[in-house]
């Protein structure tokens, strides 16, 4: 449902080139990723560890990415993995260790890592930390009809990235979102749930989250969050953890899509 959506919103209004609009095989969008001071939680599961990255799309003319595609970051040091070790907190490059791969359309990035690879880093829990005006790049693929070239990634990243600095992360909605996302990255991906098991994720993703966070954006960036995550919360003792969880994606992707969609009408760049 929540791609029909997108679908109908997209072809309504012409703003995003989807993949099925441009060439076959062509590099997809380059996309930023809101910044986080606080660090974005991985949860383990069956050997992976994961942590969802809150996007958006830098390139209007350039075809969404599909399914699984896969991302580097434009700048290495905009992306540091946060080791928790018995012996204190361990901060490493996380291009060596990590992988980003699309999730959701240009509005969400899954970083992943690999259990045993933390493991013997000497970690129990790890956090990505990401940089002010980070971008992420498709990784090149042989015979791209339409590649990137060295001086449109250096644009993109550069000026139309600074503008959503200013345009899109310092907006209320923006952390509202990464708020949604923080819940998600806090909660079982399977698993019965219960209201008070629910309200405690809040509770802690909140405290997590706005740490450092300008009370001029905390506070309706609370508000704005909280009303999305008590209409997914409503009858949540009976549904799964998965269950919730799609219901806040659904609520994180309509956010940063109102998001993208004032980025392009602002004409960034221009």
């Amino acid at each position: 449902m929540a791609m029909l959506k997108l679908t109908g919103l997209v072809a309504g209004i012409g703003l995003f080139a989807m993949t099925a609009g441009g060439p076959v095989a062509a590099a997809p969008q380059i996309l930023a990723v809101l910044p986080s001071d606080s660090g974005i939680p991985f949860t383990c599961t069956q050997g992976q560890c994961r942590a969802e990255l809150s996007t958006y799309c830098l390139q209007q003319k350039r075809p969404a990415p599909s399914h699984g595609t896969v991302y580097l970051p434009v700048a290495a040091e905009d992306f540091a993995l946060v080791i928790k070790t018995p012996k204190g907190e361990r901060t490493i490059a996380a291009s060596e260790y990590v992988s980003f791969v699309e999730s959701r359309g240009f509005m969400a990035v899954t970083a992943l890592i690999d259990q045993r690879a933390l493991e013997n880093l000497g970690g129990l829990e790890a956090s990505l930390r990401v940089g002010t005006a980070a971008s992420l790049l498709p990784e090149a693929i042989p015979f791209d009809p339409n590649p990137l070239t060295e001086k449109e990634i250096a644009y993109v990243t550069k000026w139309r990235r600074d503008q959503g600095t200013d345009l899109v992360d310092s907006k209320p909605q923006a952390k509202a979102a990464q708020l949604l996302a923080g819940i998600n990255n806090r909660m079982p991906r399977h698993g019965t749930i219960t209201p008070s098991a629910l309200d405690n994720v809040w509770e802690q993703t909140i405290g997590d989250e706005l740490t450092g966070v300008a009370p001029a954006t905390a506070g309706p960036a609370i508000n704005r969050a909280r009303m999305e995550f008590m209409e997914c919360r409503e009858g949540a003792s009976r549904h799964s953890f998965g269950g919730v969880r799609s219901c806040l994606e659904f609520r994180h992707d309509d956010m940063i899509r109102d998001l993208n969609i004032d980025y392009w009408n602002s004409r960034p760049g221009s």
